[in-house]
């Protein structure tokens, strides 16, 4: 079992004090030649605290980088993975608080905000027991029961939240011709197939030594990827 209570972060990655946390942001609908965003911020807090969770992380490089008030609590088991995610938008409507200056009220100000602070305290009070086994409205009511709440209802189907990964056979077998024939052919004598697996979404793709001929002969056009989220 893994939890982020169990992660000591310092030790794991910032034994100096000197590490860093880069985040790249690499949208699907990105422009030929346009770049990913990259932010990078010090594993270290305000003060020069060194950061022991992930959610710290995550905090840290939303005040540095996206400018924005940000409090984030992470839990996981074996089986559910969960997160609650506050944030607080501007009072003047900007996309974040880059232009907070131009703000004329100092409610605008990162941490200066009372009610956002009394949320973001709500929050962290929150324990991964109740994160990984309550429902999202029991939640709700035990951590806001005084605060006036507005829900929207989650949508359904295309239009709604899903998890989708962009791997494909197809990009696999690029991958491998990058490789090289005599790479995947010496696989293939120690292994008997070349197995490749996705690290994100955990699908397998196989090759025996005919799928691997065909790679580099061209004789059989590899399918394009299936549009079915997996």
């Amino acid at each position: 079992m893994v939890t982020e209570e169990a992660q000591d972060l310092s030790a794991l990655v910032n034994v100096n004090g000197n590490g860093r946390c880069a985040i790249t942001l690499d949208p699907k609908t990105r422009l030929p030649g346009q770049q990913p965003y990259q932010g990078i911020v010090p594993l270290n807090g305000e003060h020069g605290q060194k950061l022991e969770k992930l959610s710290d992380v995550l905090q840290q490089y939303m005040r540095h980088s996206e400018q924005l008030d940000t409090t984030l609590v992470l839990a996981a088991n074996d089986e559910v993975a969960a997160g609650l995610l506050i944030q607080r938008m501007p009072v003047k409507g900007e996309g974040n608080l880059q232009a907070a200056s131009s703000a004329d009220t100092e409610a605008d100000q990162m941490d200066e905000n009372e009610d956002y602070n009394r949320i973001a305290t709500l929050a962290a009070s929150l324990t991964r027991d109740e994160l990984l086994t309550l429902d999202v409205d029991t939640i709700l009511r035990r951590l806001f029961w005084e605060e006036k709440l507005l829900r929207f209802v989650l949508q359904q189907g295309e239009d709604g939240p899903r998890f989708a990964c962009t791997c494909s056979r197809e990009r696999v077998s690029n991958m491998l011709r990058n490789l090289g024939e005599e790479e995947v052919r010496s696989v293939l004598e120690e292994r008997g197939a070349v197995e490749v697996g996705c690290e994100f979404c955990g699908q397998q793709y196989r090759y025996d030594a005919v799928d691997a001929a065909q790679l580099f002969t061209g004789l059989v056009k590899q399918p394009p990827g299936s549009p079915n989220i997996q």
